[in-house]
């Protein structure tokens, strides 16, 4: 995917970073020059008001071809409001890196192009499990390993899933909801995560998600963790409430390895995936 000396952007299209985010900035901004990779700023990057200026930030960096990928660094709530204003075929061009709000995103970027997005935060670089992190960085990014799309999986319905990503975190997904940006959802693997919800909330959105039929059409449900509602009734809490909401025909996992912890794995959200190869 990526070469050393080729040269990464920087992006925000969630919420911008402010000034406690200049520390672990600092730290990425080394391990990417460290792991051969050249590093670009977005101008916008500690803005937190201007959403059509990073919209036209992130379609030119896709326009240039001197960027080899763009990596977002952000999260929060405003990452609709970037979509609102983006050229959606003009920012696909690179490969896209980008977690948590950035859920909304990825998934309208391969939804409308058909293109692979990832989901991951570049930040994890640079946090607890760093360096296992840049190990699989290096191996899966500038190399031909997977390790950084391997998620280890329990099936605790159904024998295997398979079909092409989508997902992410369930309440951001959720913003997709009535708009032609929500990935196609028959024949597909949908990964599910949450960082602040309880279990009043991870079943509202998993009812959504069934009132609007995407629950019915799935070719599996893969959970990941729920920071929240495990520290609430537990690490099997999704699952309990998943089998409770999710028809009984659709298969349904769990992995650790995708979520908002440091040491959280990327999703190639449009790719298609096994649960029989993890």
């Amino acid at each position: 995917m990526l070469r050393p000396g080729d040269r990464v952007a920087l992006v925000a299209c969630s919420d911008g970073l402010t000034k406690r985010d200049e520390p672990e900035l600092a730290r990425l901004h080394a391990a990417l020059a460290d792991i051969g990779l050249a590093v670009t700023e977005s101008p916008l990057l500690f803005d937190d008001r201007d959403v059509a200026g990073r919209a036209a930030v992130l379609e030119a960096f896709g326009r240039d071809p001197g960027i080899a990928a763009v990596l977002d660094v952000s999260g929060g709530d405003l990452a609709g409001g970037v979509l609102t204003h983006l050229d959606l075929e003009a920012a696909t061009r690179p490969p896209f890196f980008g977690y948590s709000d950035l859920t909304t995103l990825a998934n309208a970027l391969h939804a409308r192009t058909g293109r692979t997005t990832h989901l991951w935060s570049p930040r994890n670089l640079v946090r607890s499990d760093g360096a296992a992190q840049v190990a699989r960085f290096r191996a899966s990014v500038l190399g031909d390993a997977d390790d950084l799309f391997r998620l280890r999986t329990v099936m605790v319905r159904g024998e295997a899933m398979a079909g092409p990503m989508i997902g992410g975190n369930l309440r951001c997904l959720l913003k997709l909801a009535g708009t032609p940006h929500l990935p196609e959802p028959r024949g597909a693997v949908l990964a599910l995560e949450s960082l602040g919800a309880g279990a009043r909330a991870v079943q509202a959105g998993l009812h959504q998600l069934r009132q609007m039929g995407v629950l019915d059409v799935v070719a599996g449900v893969l959970l990941g963790t729920f920071t929240a509602l495990e520290r609430e009734q537990g690490e099997d809490a999704a699952a309990r409430i998943a089998l409770e909401v999710v028809p009984p025909h659709v298969p349904v996992a769990v992995t650790r390895d995708f979520g908002h912890g440091p040491d959280s794995r990327a999703l190639r959200l449009g790719a298609h995936w096994d649960s029989r190869t993890h």
